[in-house]
């Protein structure tokens, strides 16, 4: 498999720029970082989410609280090629949640183009 490292701080960078948008609710910046088409899928409160990307910004203005705590962290990184899977831990909602988040460099910059995410029961 041909792997390498040499742009993980930049895939580092956009992952962080999600997180940051994501619980900021800053749409512009979301529809930076994630292509147009991509999706968000995942299980939350025993129902299956699978949406696309208006949906998930949507869904970040009504459960935006703007207070924390927020923790952000970086749990796992593949780049292969033009590709990237990064697994970003983060606590916002009151829930942890494990997001891992599919990137393709396209015209010279990663684009989150899928996000699978698993909100981890409390406690």
């Amino acid at each position: 498999m041909y792997e390498r490292s040499d742009e993980a701080d930049e895939v580092v960078a956009v992952a962080g720029t999600y997180y940051t948008a994501m619980v900021d609710s800053d749409a512009a910046e979301l529809r930076r970082v994630f292509h147009p088409r991509a999706s968000v899928i995942g299980n939350f409160d025993g129902a299956l989410e699978f949406t696309d990307l208006d949906g998930f910004i949507a869904g970040t203005a009504e459960a935006k609280t703007g207070a924390g705590p927020f923790e952000y962290r970086v749990e796992g990184l593949v780049l292969v090629g033009d590709t990237a899977v990064i697994t970003v831990g983060g606590y916002c909602y009151a829930t942890w949640f494990t997001d891992h988040l599919s990137m393709i460099k396209i015209d010279g910059a990663w684009r989150i183009v899928a996000k699978a995410f698993y909100a981890h029961p409390p406690g």
